[in-house]
């Protein structure tokens, strides 16, 4: 005899959506574009306001605020919005009976474990490429005749100039090409019958060689970074356009306010990215801004046909994206935000109160964060 539960056939075809209001779904797309854009925006006005102004330590310290914040938005988007979705999808009773209970941690797991080797393979390129630059630029160096002695009978040749990276002394005769290889050099010319040259190579080179790999590194975490975000951003804006009239007012509220502050944290990471150009910033905030409210709208198109909360297909595809989303996130926040901002970074030698300011300013961002989760 079957149990009253074994009675009960499920309806795995289709969601009704009753009463769905479609000018205002249409309306909802415009309103969290430009809330997206406000938000992720927000942090490259205050840039350039601070870079036609006077820098102090109050501005400092907003941006301070700002970053931490985004950082611990990041933190409870993984963690309190993401994996509990991803359980909660994993668990629906339509996905069918799963063999291994664990499956959206093992794909967080994997989420993470795949950024750690893009990130990691990518750091390898890049020193590679590094390592070959140095390796020329010794072989340059080595190429060159390090003495010189060029007698005052010879061609005639004007006081050396103040370099930028150097500096000189005395008067001299010799030819001049030799300058410009010594533009990137510390250079010591004396006079005693003869002009001698004696070049002293400076670090210059490998400053240079330095920042460009930690720019390198910079800008390979912010497209993982944006990767992540872009995965569950068009989830949400679909989750949102298929949701029942009942539940679609909170839940554009929490879509509304889950906007603004995870465009405030992508933002605050974008300008922080220095070696990025303008237009590739604009072209990053562009996609976060677009990528919501391309999902709203697909989620209406296909509103007639969409079968997300019971379809086994649709569940398992929201389940993992959301899962890699949520490991791809974790990875970036707590080891690129703020392991190496506090670790190594402008915070890790930080006087007590600019501290205690951006610890403050992580624990509100996630704790807002979740509040809204939770609300969810």
């Amino acid at each position: 005899m079957s149990s009253p539960a074994m009675d009960i056939k499920l309806d795995c075809t289709s969601t009704n959506l009753d009463n769905y209001n479609l000018p205002l779904r249409i309306g909802s797309v415009f309103i969290v574009l430009a809330a997206s854009a406000f938000a992720v925006f927000l942090p490259l006005g205050i840039q350039r306001l601070l870079k036609s102004g006077t820098k102090s330590t109050t501005t400092e310290w907003i941006l301070v605020i700002i970053k931490q914040f985004g950082a611990g938005v990041i933190v409870a988007t993984a963690f309190i919005h993401l994996l509990p979705d991803a359980f909660e999808t994993f668990g629906n009773s339509c996905i069918g009976e799963l063999s291994f209970d664990a499956w959206p941690g093992a794909i967080a797991m994997i989420g993470v474990l795949a950024t750690f080797s893009i990130e990691n393979i990518g750091h390898r390129i890049v020193s590679e490429r590094i390592k070959h630059v140095k390796a020329r630029l010794a072989k340059d160096a080595a190429s060159e005749p390090l003495l010189r002695s060029i007698t005052e009978d010879t061609v005639e040749m004007p006081p050396p100039k103040p370099l930028a990276n150097g500096h000189a002394h005395g008067h001299g005769h010799g030819h001049g090409h030799i300058q410009n290889f010594f533009a990137h050099s510390e250079t010591h010319v004396h006079s005693h019958g003869h002009t001698l040259f004696e070049l002293d190579r400076s670090s210059d080179d490998n400053v240079k060689i330095t920042k460009e790999l930690s720019e390198s590194i910079d800008r390979l975490s912010l497209y993982v970074l944006e990767a992540g975000i872009v995965f569950h951003s068009v989830l949400i804006g679909v989750t949102l356009s298929v949701t029942r009239a009942s539940g679609w007012p909170s839940l554009f509220i929490v879509v509304l306010f889950h906007q603004i502050f995870e465009g405030m944290a992508l933002g605050t990471r974008i300008i922080d990215v220095t070696s990025l150009s303008q237009t590739r910033k604009y072209t990053l905030c562009l996609c976060f801004c677009m990528i919501t409210p391309l999902g709203m709208a697909i989620g209406i198109l296909a509103r007639s046909n969409y079968a997300g909360e019971s379809s086994p297909v649709a569940l398992w595809a929201m389940g993992t994206l959301n899962s890699l989303s949520a490991g791809i996130l974790l990875w970036v926040s707590l080891v690129e935000l703020l392991a190496e901002e506090w670790m190594h970074g402008d915070l890790h030698e930080a006087s007590a109160p600019v501290s205690l300011l951006g610890f403050l300013s992580v624990v509100l961002g996630a704790a807002l964060m979740s509040m809204l989760g939770n609300w969810a």
